[in-house]
This record gives C-alpha cells, sequence and structure tokens, in this order.
C-alpha cells in the first residue's frame, strides 16, 4: 500500500501542474483561433458571423496535466481491487466538479511528472516565455514565490485556508496554495513494543527517552528487529523528515536563505540524527529508495517510524496494531515541525488565463473535494474542516494533528532564493547521507559542505 500510495503522490496526485490557456482574438483579424499544446490551430470562429452571446459563452481550454482524470482513468480507478484509493476518489471528484461548476472550461490533462521533472518542465516554459497558467509542486514552490515569478492570490482564497498551507513571496503576499498537508509524527509498532516490555504510557517525549528506549529494542532484537530512528534518504524524504528536529532545538538548515550549516545546534543534531540511525539494520534509513523502510514497519521488523498523518491509513490498510505520538521534544523544548506532502498550486505572473486558474485552484478547494483527503488522515486546507472536529473526531491521527495546526503555524523546507535545488542536492548527499553512512566528524562535514555552497548563493 506503500508503495502504491507514494507512486500515486509522485504521478498522480500532484497535478494541476500547469493550465495553459490557448484561447485569444489575433491583432488586427475578425478571427478567434485556438492553439492546442503543441501549437496546431483549431477550427477558426469568424467573429463576424458568430453572435455576441455565442462569445460570450465561448468555452477556454485549459491543459492541466494530472489535476484530474479522463473518463478512461476514472473507469480504472472504479475496477481496481477494493475500489479506488482515497487518491483516486479526490481527483475524481475534482474532475466531475471542475466539468459540472465551470462548464465553459475545456480540460485537457496531461502528465508532466513530479519533483525535479516537473520543476525542470515549468522553468523550461518560464525561460521559453510561455509561462503555464498554473504550475504546481512542494519543495521548489517557494523558489519560484522568492524570485517574484508568481501572482498574489485573491484574498477569497487565502482567507478560506489555514495559514500553514499558503508560501509567501519576499513582500510578504500569499502566492501559492496547498489543497492538502500533512505534519510529521512517530508511528509505532504496538505488538513490537509489547514484545519488548513497554505499553503506549512508555511513548517517549524526549530524545534522550527515544534514544534509550530504541536502543533497548535494537538489542533485544539481536539482528531481527529493531528500535527505529530519522531517515535521512539522499533526496527531500530524508531532507522533509530530518527538518522537524532542526526546528525542535531551534536551527534550521537556511537562516533568512543563507546556509547555516556551522551552527552548533544544527551540528547537534546532526550527531543525535546519527546516534538514532544504529537503530536501523544497515542501508535502511539512508537508502535512495525508501520503500524497504516502511515495507519493514508494516512488517513488524520496525518499533517506531517518522512519518506524515498518512501513515495512519497505511498501517491501518497494513493490518497492523499501531499507534501515534508527537515527535519527541529536544532539551530547547520548542514546538518545531515541518509540513509534509503538500501539493501548492500557484498561478504565474505571465500566466494568460489569471482569472480561470484561480477559478479552478478555487474548485480544488471546495468542501466536497477537500473532505475526501479524511479517508487518507491527510489534513485538507480548508478552515472550514481544520476548525470543525466532527468532521475527523473518530481518527485518532487527525484530532492530533489538526489540533497541531490550528495552535501554530508551519513550513515546508527551507528555501535558498538561488540555486535551490543544487544546494539542497548538496544538503542531501554530502550532509544528510554523509552523516549515517560515514564516521566522518560532523564539523568537517558541514564544513565542507558549506564551502561548496557559498559560491552557489553569490
Amino acid at each position: 500500500m506503500k508503495r502504491k500510495f507514494l507512486a500515486a503522490c509522485m504521478v498522480l496526485a500532484l497535478s494541476l501542474v500547469s493550465l495553459t490557456g490557448c484561447g485569444g482574438a489575433n491583432d488586427g483579424q475578425n478571427t478567434t483561433e485556438q492553439k492546442t499544446e503543441t501549437g496546431k490551430k483549431t477550427e477558426a470562429v469568424d467573429s463576424t458571423e458568430t453572435s455576441k452571446e455565442e462569445v460570450s459563452t465561448a468555452r477556454i481550454h485549459l491543459t492541466v496535466p494530472k489535476v484530474g482524470y479522463n473518463q478512461d482513468q476514472i473507469n480504472t480507478a472504479n475496477a481496481k481491487e477494493g475500489g479506488p484509493t482515497y487518491e483516486d476518489k479526490y481527483y475524481m471528484t475534482v474532475t466531475e466538479n471542475i466539468a459540472k461548476n465551470l462548464p465553459d472550461y475545456d480540460m485537457e490533462y496531461v502528465d508532466w511528472g513530479w519533483g525535479e521533472t516537473l520543476d525542470q518542465k515549468q522553468r523550461a516554459l518560464f525561460a521559453a516565455g510561455s509561462a503555464p497558467d498554473i504550475v504546481a509542486g512542494e519543495t521548489f514552490i517557494p523558489s519560484y514565490a522568492a524570485e517574484g515569478l508568481l501572482e498574489p492570490l485573491p484574498q477569497e482564497i487565502v482567507d478560506l485556508v489555514n495559514p500553514s498551507f499558503l508560501v509567501y513571496d519576499n513582500d510578504g503576499n500569499a502566492v501559492a496554495v496547498a489543497y492538502k498537508t500533512s505534519i510529521f509524527m512517530i508511528f509505532y509498532n504496538k505488538a513490537l513494543l509489547e514484545q519488548c516490555g513497554y505499553s503506549e504510557n512508555d511513548i517517549p517525549e524526549t530524545w534522550d527517552e527515544w534514544k534509550a528506549m530504541s536502543d533497548d529494542i535494537t538489542a533485544q532484537g539481536q539482528g531481527k528487529f529493531w528500535g527505529g530512528g530519522i531517515p535521512t534518504f539522499p533526496n527531500a524524504g530524508g531532507a522533509l523528515r530530518a527538518t522537524p528536529f532542526f526546528r525542535a532545538n531551534g536551527t534550521d538548515f537556511a537562516v533568512d536563505g543563507k546556509i547555516n550549516l556551522e551552527d552548533a545546534k544544527l551540528q547537534e543534531v546532526l550527531s543525535f540524527i546519527r546516534e538514532m540511525n544504529y537503530n536501523f539494520p544497515a542501508g535502511l534509513g539512508n537508502g535512495s529508495d525508501e520503500f524497504p523502510m516502511w515495507d519493514a514497519f508494516h512488517e513488524g521488523t520496525l518499533a517506531f517510524v517518522v512519518q506524515g498523518s498518512f501513515e495512519g491509513s497505511d498501517a491501518e490498510n497494513a493490518g497492523m496494531d499501531w499507534g501515534v505520538a508527537p515527535i519527541p521534544m529536544s532539551d530547547a523544548d520548542i514546538d518545531g515541525n515541518c509540513t509534509v506532502g503538500s501539493v501548492y498550486l500557484a498561478v504565474p505572473k505571465a500566466a494568460a488565463n489569471k482569472e480561470a486558474s484561480f477559478d479552478v485552484i478555487k474548485e480544488t478547494l471546495s468542501l466536497e473535494n477537500e473532505k475526501v483527503w479524511l479517508e487518507g488522515s491527510y489534513c485538507p486546507a480548508i478552515k472550514e474542516i481544520i476548525e470543525n472536529p466532527s468532521y475527523y473526531e473518530n481518527d485518532k491521527v487527525l484530532m492530533m494533528e489538526m489540533q497541531v495546526i490550528k495552535d501554530g503555524t508551519y513550513s515546508g523546507l527551507a528555501n535558498f532564493p538561488k540555486n535551490d535545488a543544487s544546494i539542497w542536492e548538496i544538503i542531501n548527499q554530502n550532509v544528510l547521507a554523509r552523516t549515517t553512512m560515514t564516521e566522518d566528524p560532523i564539523d568537517v562535514i558541514c564544513r565542507e559542505a558549506q564551502e561548496q555552497i557559498i559560491p552557489l548563493q553569490k
């Protein structure tokens, strides 16, 4: 289930990538032509022979990668064993509601990938002067905001959602919104804890308690099961799961957009991460493939994992007897966390169809659409759900997560105004992964990475 979920997030879900409007009148002519994504002309409409009523109701063509499903995909999802997943249901519902509520929009769904692939595609369009009408993403959308590429959101959208679902530009304008997100918690295997002499009354609240408990479980396991630690996958998955611990210690990878690796508090966290890594079997917490770690948890050989609220749904589907608790606190006793699984949508300043684009974004945030995420223990964006516990009172994960989100404001990874992707690659490969894959001194690791990064910030 975990594999299917993450694949859906990276391929299907995280959609609404680009909304490219193709309609418009040619200067000095009486015809209106529409172009497809490849630039080929569709049938021209002679405006001299078209009534005013027909012109006013002309359909707007929008190309939208994976904002929803086409009919064949809907049929496939419905035919799945066990029926469509909650991700399927969301995108199917969005597809159907856009068709119903925005009937003047012709939606063409295309696949531009996710992660770095999507970022490259969108940036190529910016560079070519043909910015898509909607951009999407998670970790790189704050970079677009910092570069001044995004149009401020209408106040109607800003007022609709919790502040943790917004991204701001350098002028303080909200310019991107996520339609769902999560924050990190620790999930635990009740049966494995009980086997090792622990109950739910023993769930750790501090780093020291967690390390002592995880060390003991690993020792009792004698190579058959482990306590678990903090993943350092050499990709955004590791950076996201490590970030709550840096923030809980009053630090982060960036301060005011500048790299912060020589901070003693940050190096203290890296040392803790290294110590906790011994509670994974070799290679499990720092491999490029995340799935073996989630499989180990579901199969009962890992006591703890650091994961977003969606793990509740996955663990339930795996038939586990599981529990959930807040991230343990450091001695600094700071409430630190990081959002994960956010799908941010934004409209570029250069977009051709801004009003239509914002209409589609508003549709993704409708109550009917947003309620579907509750099935997967994801936190929807809109205040109407977050502030009304009756929507999720029977979900122990969401009860915990919603309260945290109501009490504070959280964000995704730290952002670097220049060369953000390149800097994060150095952090992921040469700091986080190196911390757990070598015994090199932490201060050396940080100094060498900092020296690599500083020229990228100039």
